[in-house]
């Protein structure tokens, strides 16, 4: 595929760049526009936008799912939502969450286990809560709340202000916990968001249970490499486990899996989720600071210009059929965290974000059809909707043997919960985190509250 990557580089340096100043103005408690601010779910539609799927008729996205061994939307059931703890320190928060399996030992319910959560999203701080039982509610007060098992801390030790890529390189948020059994560690991964300059900087690192002695950061995959395939721009933010059974048979035991989307995929992004397996303690123990990590590339979509961009550099609002790699894609989309689920002999990689229904527009909110959801300058895509993407792990087999490229591999289903968020027309999914021996998902949902508190909604997989 003949892919241009040159011809509007300045042009869309001078539209990530423009995307920063606002964001950097408008990303503060209270401030709804916010880049990162949810998604709408409304049920307005543009004439040539797909309604809003139920949970019984869940939206289809090419190819047709293929037959047998794969988990369904209907194989979800959801049990309710409980909510972060109370305070300031822990609302705008949510970007990233961990399943501990022995965590809260004293717990006696049929939710054991805790999660380490990220915090108010500028202390880029870590704690560790319970996990209340959850409850089917729309309004959020009543709402159960997590109790605090270990108080929000620095888990990098220091490494989120300590880029030492380039003098100038920095991180700005804690993306991706993951708890690695091997090591008895918990990975966290470190993004830059805006890194205009292309830096292919370090990101993972891990701590002790307790949160202290951090080690890291590395380098997920070689680096440099060919098309940029293991850009930090495509590894750095979410994190999640792939089963031991599947990794060790076909991942050379890369159980780990990352991954990161960018807005319109610029700069070493994707224009998609994407999904790369390592295993960092087989590098080291630990590998050195600045090491690239052995990595296996599964899944992500090259920047493609004119899947954004027309030829003279206006914005293409509704490209054609084709032109993408993922269906649709749109350059407001935001994929934001991922699961690896069974149940009996089913399986599925699940990755859990927003998706923008509506035309590409690059700009104000006024220039873009007052999207309520991103009042700040930027790429737009209203209405938008909270979607659970559904991937066959056999694809990813067939992405390892050569017989697939990684953006030859679509959702066989994907399904919109917006009838479960709480937050209203701005809802969207977030960071996710899998308790494998129960079927217990956990996904948040940033800002329902009515004063930016998260909630963790839960769903059970299988029977």
């Amino acid at each position: 595929m003949n892919r241009t990557r040159t011809n509007y580089r300045t042009a869309l340096l001078l539209a990530v760049s423009l995307i920063g100043l606002s964001v950097l103005s408008c990303n503060l408690p209270g401030a709804p526009g916010a880049a990162d601010t949810p998604a709408p779910t409304s049920t307005l539609q543009p004439d040539d936008a797909p309604a809003p799927p139920s949970e019984a008729e869940p939206t289809h996205a090419p190819p047709p799912p293929p037959s047998g061994g794969l988990i369904q939307p209907s194989d979800l059931t959801y049990l309710g939502a409980f909510a972060y703890p109370s305070g300031d320190e822990w609302a705008y928060s949510a970007r990233a969450l961990a399943y501990y399996p022995n965590g809260d030992p004293d717990s006696s319910d049929n939710y054991p286990g805790s999660l380490y959560v990220t915090g108010f999203d500028q202390n880029d701080l870590v704690g560790e809560i319970t996990i209340p039982e959850p409850v089917v509610s729309s309004n959020f007060d009543d709402l159960p709340k997590a109790s605090i098992l270990q108080p929000l801390t620095d888990i990098t030790g220091g490494w989120k202000d300590n880029c030492t890529y380039n003098d100038d390189c920095i991180y700005r948020e804690v993306d991706g916990l993951a708890y690695l059994s091997d090591v008895d560690k918990v990975a966290w991964n470190l993004r830059d968001w805006y890194n205009v300059t292309d830096y292919d900087q370090d990101s993972l690192g891990w701590s002790a249970l307790d949160m202290t002695g951090a080690q890291g950061v590395w380098h997920i995959g070689e680096r440099p490499y060919d098309n940029d395939v293991f850009h930090n721009a495509k590894t750095c933010d979410y994190l999640f486990n792939a089963p031991d059974s599947f990794a060790d048979a076909y991942l050379s035991g890369n159980s780990l899996i990352a991954g990161n989307q960018r807005e319109a995929g610029a700069l070493g992004g994707s224009q998609g989720p994407t999904l790369y397996a390592l295993a960092p303690w087989t590098d080291g123990n630990p590998p050195a600071s600045g090491q690239n990590l052995d990595a296996l590339a599964l899944l992500y979509y090259p920047e493609n210009i004119e899947c954004v961009w027309e030829g003279d550099g206006d914005i293409n609002e509704h490209p054609a059929p084709g032109v993408c790699d993922f269906p649709d894609y749109r350059g407001a989309d935001h994929w934001n965290g991922g699961a690896w689920v069974q149940s009996e002999n089913k399986s599925a990689v699940l990755i859990f974000g927003r998706k923008g229904m509506g035309d590409n527009c690059y700009g104000s909110e006024e220039t873009c059809g007052a999207d309520p959801c991103a009042t700040s300058s930027g790429y737009h895509a209203y209405p938008y909707q909270p979607q659970i993407l559904f991937y066959d792990p056999e694809e990813l087999k067939a992405v390892l043997a050569g017989t697939k490229e990684p953006w030859e591999v679509l959702p066989y289903e994907i399904y919109s919960p917006a009838d479960k968020m709480i937050g209203g027309e701005c809802a969207t999914l977030g960071a996710a985190a899998y308790d494998r021996e129960r079927g217990l998902l956990y996904v948040t949902e940033r800002e329902a509250g009515p004063d930016g508190e998260t909630v963790v909604h839960v769903w059970k997989v299988g029977k």
